[in-house]
């Protein structure tokens, strides 16, 4: 401590004195060191603690270098390589790939700060998106109770080429079949295929209002499996909301990068196929009521507590 540090410090000392001794005011000490009432306040607790040592500054801690808890280098870079590769995976999908791919557990959270930091999304000049407004959710607990159908066509509706699609609305399983147009023939067919596959039994259908499927050999096939059919309201997709994302999911993570107008209709099936079985068995979804399990899992999970739920009321 040098000279003139001591003697800031005795008239530090007198001037307090003189404040607890109410001589002179708090705003008027703080007027004559230009400093704000909060510092002479904290002054005062400081030597009525510690006396004159509590007046000494001490010095600040150093923050400047790593943080203790940052993530190593190695795996920043790998999470920014799979945010290059995988564009259209937000925070929570790269999350699960890391995990399934290369068995590293990363929250979410730092994801999303490691490409912000590094520019690489949610930066200023990303595009993002906005929840407009509130939709009233729903999710169905028992699997089969109603399934929603849609057609997708993935070049243009003039390619010859459209994608019969059709999705579990509890469990989220999904299936799809590639189809040259759709018609009624086109839909029988691809609902038999449907009643093959299916995991579970089918109550009710859900689609909107094309010809090909309110076509009357479509409500026959329905009815001879006792499924009931309801149209959606005309001009009302958000009705079939679950079959709509998951043709934004298809066109985002395999139509854009894998399927091409020149595929035939069995190329096309067969890149369907494989990402079906992604979708099915290794995507984790966090939908309504999904809690981050793959279709199979929530259909698995759903099983169980209907069947202990069976055997509850039996007793």
């Amino acid at each position: 401590m040098n000279k003139y540090d001591s003697r800031y410090l005795m008239l530090q000392e007198e001037i307090l004195k003189q404040i607890i001794t109410k001589k002179k005011k708090v705003t008027q000490v703080a007027s004559e060191f230009h400093v704000s009432r909060q510092t002479i306040h904290k002054w005062l607790l400081r030597y009525k603690r510690f006396g004159i040592d509590g007046l000494i500054s001490q010095k600040r801690k150093d923050y400047s270098g790593p943080a203790h808890n940052k993530t190593p280098e190695v795996i920043e870079q790998l999470i920014i390589n799979l945010a290059r590769s995988y564009h259209f995976e937000g925070a929570i999908s790269l999350s699960d790939r890391l995990e399934r791919e290369n068995n590293i557990t990363i929250h979410p959270t730092t994801i999303y700060r490691v490409l912000k930091r590094e520019n690489i999304r949610y930066g200023r000049y990303h595009i993002g998106t906005k929840k407009r407004w509130k939709k009233q959710l729903y999710a169905h607990q028992v699997p089969g109770q109603e399934l929603q159908m849609d057609t997708k066509y993935p070049f243009g509706y003039k390619q010859g080429k459209v994608i019969y699609t059709i999705i579990d609305d509890a469990t989220r399983w999904v299936f799809a079949w590639s189809y040259d147009k759709a018609n009624k023939d086109n839909t029988v067919d691809f609902l038999a295929k449907v009643l093959n596959r299916a995991p579970f039994d089918i109550k009710k259908i859900r689609a909107d209002q094309g010809k090909e499927f309110i076509a009357n050999d479509v409500k026959m096939l329905l009815e001879r499996n006792n499924i009931m059919y309801r149209s959606n309201t005309p001009y009302c997709p958000e009705e079939n909301g679950k079959i709509e994302r998951f043709h934004g999911t298809l066109n985002q993570k395999a139509i854009k990068w894998n399927f091409y107008p020149s595929d035939s209709l069995e190329e096309m099936q067969y890149k369907l196929n494989l990402f079906l079985h992604y979708y099915n068995y290794n995507k984790r979804h966090r939908g309504l009521g999904m809690e981050g399990l793959t279709p199979m899992e929530k259909l698995n999970q759903l099983k169980s507590v209907n069947l202990s739920l069976q055997c509850h009321f039996i007793d």
